[in-house]
């Protein structure tokens, strides 16, 4: 019985991997990443985008697009790739597995927070379980004999193409076009730019968002610190680890890489607490550099004003639009 499973593990494995089904998954949104992943895109793309919700809702491709042809005379093409409550252990393997190699950037801008570098990481588990293959349950075993990811979460790649499987069949049932239209014509992303289409998804979205910044003021805030700075370290753990470790894959492909501290509301950074940002400033900024990225900090007071976000750590689209210009305005020399 014991080897009828392992061959039929094995069979599911290798039909998953041909098919390449890693990321027909249960959760679905922010990023439609099965088709990301399969999408035929133009090769070398010039930026790539990975990190999470913050990301998803704040960099626009059609925004960059728009921003980067006019400096350079020329069509270009960004894509992003986030992850729901992504530390930077999903975010490199979402890179991995999308940006590098033969499909590497040349320019990929890695979003970065307090949050996604905490080797306790609030979501650690689900970042695991989603995201790890069965060559990272090492690694994954020996992190969690003293903590989070759990051993179960390790043990996920083991099942995963049974999942991937089972979920390519449930797909159908599921409305996942507005993110699978979203990746397939506009670079994904939240919001885009420049068609009357776009303008009027933006607006009916932050419209009937409009409750969104009471609900996570009532619901998220009050847990910031208790849940998403639990025991909060940097500089080890998978996060950190696998932060580095992206920043050396990247430079090995030649890309330029740009680690983005974006910005959140000041409602939300008044949870924050202040040792965990300076101890979070005081690594990431100098280990970025070591390993050959550039480090831009936008956390800064212009950018956190109530007007620019539909929730406390989330951008609305007239945020987006500005942040993804001025993340324009920081990559253009290294597209020339």
């Amino acid at each position: 019985m014991l080897a009828w499973i392992v061959v039929f593990l094995a069979l599911a494995d290798a039909t998953s991997a041909a098919l390449r089904l890693k990321y027909v998954q249960e959760v679905e949104w922010p990023t439609d990443l099965f088709a990301e992943a399969n999408l035929d895109r133009p090769a070398p793309l010039d930026v790539a985008i990975v990190g999470s919700s913050r990301a998803h809702y704040g960099l626009a491709p059609t925004a960059i697009d728009a921003c980067l042809g006019e400096k350079l005379g020329r069509p270009t093409h960004t894509a992003s790739a986030n992850r729901l409550a992504a530390s930077l252990y999903a975010a490199d393997l979402v890179a991995r597995d999308l940006f590098s190699g033969e499909n590497a950037p040349k320019v990929l801008v890695v979003e970065v927070a307090p949050e996604s570098l905490n080797a306790n990481h609030f979501e650690l588990d689900y970042n695991v379980g989603a995201s790890a293959d069965i060559r990272e349950i090492p690694d994954c075993v020996a992190a969690a004999v003293t903590g989070p990811p759990t051993l179960a979460a390790c043990a996920r790649p083991i099942t995963r193409g049974v999942e991937n499987i089972a979920f390519l069949l449930h797909r159908p049932l599921t409305d996942h076009r507005h993110i699978t239209w979203m990746a397939l014509f506009q670079g994904g992303g939240q919001y885009c730019y420049g068609s009357p289409d776009c303008e009027a998804r933006n607006a009916d979205y932050d419209a009937r968002h409009a409750g969104r910044w009471q609900t996570r003021v009532d619901r998220v805030l009050p847990k910031v610190k208790s849940e998403r700075f639990r025991d909060y370290t940097v500089e080890s753990g998978l996060p950190s680890a696998h932060f580095v470790a992206l920043l050396d894959r990247a430079r090995a492909d030649g890309t330029t890489v740009e680690v983005v501290n974006l910005p959140v509301s000041a409602t939300y950074n008044a949870e924050v607490p202040p040792e965990a940002y300076a101890a979070y400033l005081a690594w990431v900024k100098p280990t970025a550099e070591t390993h050959g990225a550039r480090f831009l900090d936008l956390n800064l007071p212009e950018w956190q004003a109530r007007a620019l976000y539909v929730d406390p750590d989330h951008l609305n689209h007239t945020g987006a639009r500005q942040l993804s210009e001025r993340l324009c305005a920081e990559v253009v020399d290294a597209l020339h």
